[in-house]
C-alpha cells in the first residue's frame, strides 16, 4: 500500500464561527443547552392529542446536518408531514428556506439520508416514508429552470417507493464496492396495509379494563432492505437478490469498516428480529454474520427490539464497537469489538446495562461532549405507544434523554445532571443527528420530539480540552469521502474514527471527522485510509481547528 504524504499546505483550515447570543453563561452552564428557539427553528411534529396513535404514527420523525451550500456551516433538514430545510447563516440563527429548497414531498415521512451520488461536490438528499422514496439532486449554484435549491430525480435515478404501502424507514449512502460513487441501502420496516388491524387491546393494570394502543410489529408481515448499486451514470441498479435475505422489520442503519479489511459492512437493526451484520467479502459478495458475530442477539441469545446504532471504538483498543438502541425493560445492547470477527456482550460491563432498562430508545449516538478523547454516548428516548402509561404504568410515552459520560476505562456514568435541563424534560424522543453546528470544536446534537419541536442541543461544555477536526474530500476534489477511516497519533496513543453520515436513527449526521485530545496540544500525526484504499499521512497537523484533507 503507498503512501501519499499531505503537506500542511495541502490543508485548509476552518476557524470556529462564533454563534450570536450562544455564548456559555457565566455560572455552570448546561453542556449541551436546548437553543432551537432561539436560533429560529419553527418546526413541529404532534398528532393534536389524538388518541391511540397506530403503529405507523409514532414510528417517524427524521433529521439532519448537511452542509447544502458549500460554505462551510451546517444547515438543518427536518422531516415529518413536511421537509423543512433551514439554511445556517452564521451568526446564531437559521432561515427557512424551505419555500425554495424543491423538497416537496408531502405525507407520513420518516427521515433522510445525505451524500453526493453523483459526485459534483455537492449533498444530496434522499426522503424516506410510508409509500414515499425520494431522492433530491442538490442543484445550488447551478441554473435552474425552477429556482429551486434540489432536483427531484427519483423516477430518473430508478430509486422509487416499491408501491403505496412500501414503508421506508432508515436509509444511507456508502461506496460498497470501492468503485467511487455511493451506493444506497433502505430500510424497511413492517407490512401496514389499510386493512391492518390499526390497534390492539391491552389489559389495564390494576383494576381491570382494557385500553387501545398501537399493535406491537409481529402482528403485520415484515419487509426488507433494498439496496441500490450506483451506477455512476445518475442512476441505480436494484442488488438486493445479490445480499442474504435479511430478517426484515429493519428500522436503524449505520456502516462500518468493523474488521479493518478495507471493505465496507453495515448492521441493519431489526424491531423484535435478530439484527443482521452484513459483512463485505468483496465484488458485490456479503455475509450476513449477525449470529456468527454474537450481534443478532442480547445478552441472554435472545431478539431484541432493535432500533437506532452507531459505531466507534469506545475503549481506545483500535477497533470499532456497536451501540444498539432497544425497547422499554432491554437494556440497550453495547457489542465490543473482540476483532476476528467477533463482539462480546458489553453492555453490564461497560455501566449502561441497568442505567438505560427503564426507557425506550430511538436515536442514538456517540459523540465526544467534552473532548476529552473518550467517545460519550447520547440516547433520545420515548415509547411507542401513547397510552402506555394507563396499560404499564410508570412506563411513560414522553421520556427523558440520557447522557453517559466515558470514563476513559471502557465504562461509561450518567451525567444527565450535567447535561442539563433538556435531559430533565420528557419528550418523544426519534431521530437524533450529530454534528458541529459552529465550527467551535464542540459536537452538537439535533433531537426530533415527536409530540413538539425539535431540540438543537449546542454543546457549551467548558472543559478546556483540546480537538482535531477533519473534512475529508476524494481524490478528485469535490465530495466527502464517505467511509474514509482516520487514525490518529498523539504521545498518548492513537485514536479511530471513520467518517459517515448515516448513524444513530431516521438521521444524517456531520460527515465531518472529529477527535477530542484532552490535554494533548500536538498530533504526531494522522493516517488517512480512503474508500479506495489508498492512504494519505499528514504529519504533525495544527490542532483545534478544521483541515480539509485531499486524497493525493
Amino acid at each position: 500500500m503507498g503512501l501519499a504524504v499531505a503537506l500542511l499546505c495541502g490543508c485548509r483550515s476552518t476557524t470556529a464561527l462564533p454563534i450570536a447570543g450562544l455564548s456559555p453563561s457565566a455560572t455552570a452552564p448546561p453542556v449541551l443547552r436546548d437553543v432551537a428557539g432561539e436560533v429560529g427553528l419553527h418546526f413541529r411534529w404532534g398528532h393534536g392529542g389524538r388518541s391511540p396513535l397506530t403503529i405507523l404514527e409514532t414510528a417517524g420523525g427524521g433529521a439532519g446536518f448537511l452542509d447544502y451550500d458549500g460554505d462551510g456551516r451546517l444547515d438543518i433538514l427536518l422531516v415529518g408531514d413536511r421537509v423543512a430545510l433551514y439554511h445556517n447563516e452564521g451568526n446564531g440563527h437559521f432561515r427557512d428556506v424551505s419555500a425554495r429548497s424543491g423538497l416537496t414531498a408531502q405525507g407520513p415521512l420518516m427521515g433522510c439520508a445525505v451524500g453526493d451520488f453523483d459526485n459534483d461536490g455537492r449533498p444530496d438528499i434522499f426522503l424516506t416514508g410510508y409509500g414515499i422514496a425520494r431522492l433530491y439532486r442538490n442543484r445550488t449554484g447551478q441554473p435552474s429552470a425552477s429556482g429551486m435549491l434540489f432536483e427531484d430525480v427519483t423516477a430518473r435515478a430508478g430509486v422509487g417507493a416499491r408501491g403505496p404501502l412500501d414503508w421506508a424507514t432508515s436509509a444511507g449512502f456508502a461506496d460498497l464496492d470501492g468503485d467511487g460513487f455511493l451506493d444506497l441501502v433502505v430500510c424497511h420496516y413492517v407490512q401496514f396495509r389499510p386493512q391492518s388491524r390499526p390497534y390492539c387491546d391491552y389489559p389495564v393494570a390494576p383494576g381491570g379494563g382494557k385500553v387501545l394502543a398501537a399493535c406491537p410489529p409481529f402482528y403485520y408481515p415484515p419487509q426488507r432492505m433494498t439496496v441500490y448499486r450506483n451506477r455512476g451514470n445518475g442512476t441505480f441498479e436494484d442488488v438486493t437478490a445479490r445480499f442474504p435475505r435479511g430478517h426484515g422489520n429493519s428500522l436503524g442503519l449505520a456502516f462500518a469498516d468493523y474488521d479493518d479489511d478495507g471493505r465496507m459492512d453495515f448492521y441493519v437493526a431489526n424491531d423484535g428480529l435478530p439484527g443482521d451484520l452484513y459483512h463485505n467479502q468483496g465484488g458485490w459478495r456479503f455475509e450476513n454474520v449477525g449470529t456468527a458475530s454474537t450481534t443478532a442477539y442480547n445478552e441472554n441469545g435472545k431478539e431484541q427490539a432493535g432500533m437506532g446504532v452507531d459505531w466507534a471504538d469506545y475503549d481506545g483498543d483500535g477497533r470499532l464497537d456497536l451501540i444498539v438502541a432497544t425497547f422499554q425493560n432491554e437494556p440497550r445492547s453495547l457489542y465490543h469489538n473482540e476483532g476476528h470477527g467477533l463482539f462480546s456482550y458489553a453492555s453490564y460491563t461497560a455501566g449502561v446495562g441497568d442505567a438505560t432498562r427503564a426507557r425506550l430508545a430511538f436515536g442514538v449516538g456517540f459523540l465526544d461532549y467534552d473532548n476529552d478523547g473518550f467517545p460519550d454516548l447520547l440516547l433520545a428516548n420515548g415509547h411507542v405507544q401513547d397510552t402506555i402509561e394507563k396499560i404499564h404504568p410508570p412506563a411513560t410515552y414522553a421520556q427523558p434523554m440520557q447522557l453517559f459520560h466515558n470514563r476513559g476505562d471502557g465504562t461509561f456514568a450518567e451525567a444527565a445532571r450535567e447535561g442539563g435541563p433538556a435531559f430533565a424534560r420528557p419528550i418523544v424522543g426519534r431521530a437524533l443527528a450529530l454534528g458541529d453546528l459552529d465550527n467551535d470544536g464542540k459536537v452538537d446534537a439535533l433531537v426530533v420530539d415527536l409530540e413538539g419541536a425539535p431540540l438543537l442541543l449546542h454543546n457549551e461544555s467548558r472543559d478546556g480540552n483540546h480537538w482535531l477536526g477533519l473534512r475529508l474530500v476524494d481524490r478528485h476534489g469535490r465530495r466527502d469521502a464517505i467511509g474514509a477511516k482516520v487514525t490518529l497519533e498523539t504521545a498518548a496513543g492513537k485514536r479511530l474514527a471513520e467518517s459517515q453520515t448515516c448513524r444513530s436513527y431516521l438521521a444524517a449526521c456531520d460527515p465531518r471527522v472529529h477527535f477530542g485530545l484532552g490535554a494533548e496540544r500536538s498530533v504526531l500525526r494522522l493516517i488517512v485510509r480512503w474508500p479506495d484504499g489508498k492512504t494519505t499521512v499528514v504529519q504533525n497537523p495544527p490542532v483545534d481547528r478544521y483541515l480539509s484533507v485531499e486524497e493525493r
